[in-house]
């Protein structure tokens, strides 16, 4: 039986547009994933170390739908959904007023999901697709940081006997934060305009959709507020600091004075008799030096986080994805671009397919992704990945699912801009890893293997 049909016990009114459901005085439904996960690495890899996980992904939903009368197409729509990797925070994914003005248009105004992806809509909702989590390299964080506004959308679907064609269109602002190289940088989404359009049968669809957001954030301040910035620069002030307190004591000894010259003969390592102008001269040269250098490494510092806008931005999303789930063969593959400007995050190119076969309760299958990463400055997240995964059917409501994920990190970047342009950047994949901030490089390993566990249901 095909995931979609096998929906029966209620997943289906999660996963398709309110539209589809049927207007009831009060309904709440449900959805749950309960996993474990591990990987072969001391740092940190999407949440999860050799420690083990049980926060990467696992979460909690509750949908809620409220019509007031049945007689007015009128209704309210609230999902509340909390994640393990998130601290368990209790955020409304969906908060919105709906407003079913035909057979085939659906009007939501308040806080709606983004079409992004063929499963944006349902990502969250793991009874409906085969892995554990959808593929990070798409799906992920790292490539959209965000996944709903609070705005304005409409749904058009239209059906043709066995075939339907749907267009979605959402326009909204909102507040957000943006996970990037271990910090939560806040950004005002001033402007989204996204618009998605589809056509399927029973067992197929086909999807395309593109995106544009206007947004704000201040990328320096948030990285200057890091541990390991605020350490940066105690360092460098030291390194200035500390020179020049010799210097001065240096001064002091050659005018005689008894408790400098002990210091400068006790840091020399001869007694104070053996004190010589040579000795003096030696001394204050080091110290210059150290106090050149340490001007150069807050310089360097000051110049690396200048070149960090704080400011607005925009950025282009593009996706394009096909879904064949048949009774046997599930087959599954989508491509995405990501362009950005006005910021120095970098544009992505990423993409997957997957292959799956059902055998009675059981489905093996293989997804290979790719995130590869252009124009890079800050950050540099290029990888593939090879999942090789299993779900088991406990019950049309119900699943067990086990993967194993292979992935490799790909090559440098070489920076193209800003004050360390020429220079290389090695990728840190999807590692949560803080960067050196004299280079914005971390050290991680080349590869890294995940092994998860999930219990995934709806209720």
């Amino acid at each position: 039986m095909s995931l979609n049909k096998s929906l029966a016990a209620g997943a289906l009114a999660l996963a398709l547009p309110m539209s589809a459901m049927a207007a009831s005085d009060f309904k709440v439904n449900g959805f749950a994933n309960a996993g474990y996960t591990w990987v072969d690495s001391d740092e940190t890899y999407l949440f999860a170390d050799k420690d083990g996980s049980f926060n990467e992904s696992s979460h909690f939903g509750l949908q809620m739908r409220f019509s007031p009368n049945e007689d007015v197409p009128i209704s309210f729509v609230m999902q509340l959904l909390a994640k393990g990797r998130f601290q368990w925070e209790v955020n409304a994914d969906w908060a919105f007023i709906n407003w079913q003005a035909s057979e085939s248009l659906s009007v939501n105004l308040g806080r709606v999901k983004l079409p992004f992806f063929l499963i944006s809509e349902s990502y969250d909702v793991g009874i409906t697709y085969p892995w554990i989590l959808p593929p990070e390299e798409i799906y992920g964080f790292s490539n959209v940081p965000f996944t709903s506004v609070t705005g304005l959308s409409l749904d058009y679907t239209h059906y043709f006997d066995e075939t339907w064609v749907n267009a979605k269109f959402i326009s909204g602002r909102d507040h957000t934060t943006v996970p990037a190289m271990s910090a939560d940088i806040p950004v005002e989404i001033l402007q989204f305009f996204g618009a998605a359009f589809a056509i399927g049968g029973e067992a197929w669809e086909a999807r395309l959709s593109a995106s544009k957001v206007e947004f704000s954030m201040n990328i320096a301040d948030a990285l200057l507020a890091l541990p390991v910035a605020t350490a940066g620069k105690d360092a460098a002030g030291n390194a200035i600091v500390t020179p020049t307190a010799l210097l001065a004591m240096i001064n002091a000894a050659e005018d005689g004075d008894p408790t400098a010259q002990g210091m400068i003969a006790a840091q020399a390592g001869i007694g104070v008799g053996s004190l010589t102008q040579g000795v003096y001269d030696a001394a204050r040269a080091e110290q210059t030096a150290a106090l050149a250098a340490g001007f150069a490494g807050g310089a360097e510092l000051e110049a690396l986080f200048g070149a960090i806008p704080n400011g607005t931005g925009n950025a282009e999303f593009y996706s394009a994805g096909f879904r064949y789930d048949g009774d046997k063969l599930f087959f599954m593959t989508e491509a995405a671009r990501r362009s950005v400007r006005g910021v120095p995050f970098p544009d992505t190119n990423s993409g997957f397919f997957t292959v799956g076969y059902r055998i009675d309760k059981m489905m093996p299958h293989f997804t290979y992704s790719v995130l590869d990463t252009e124009d890079s400055i800050l950050v540099n997240q290029t990888q593939t990945s090879a999942i090789l995964g299993l779900r088991y059917d406990i019950e049309p409501w119900a699943a067990l699912k086990f993967e194993m994920q292979y992935t490799e990190l790909g090559d440098d970047n070489i920076r193209e801009s800003g004050p360390l342009m020429g220079s290389p950047l090695p990728s840190t994949g999807l590692f949560n890893e803080l960067p050196d901030l004299t280079t914005f490089t971390g050290d991680v390993p080349d590869e890294v293997l995940k092994l998860q566990v999930a219990l995934t249901m709806v209720f």
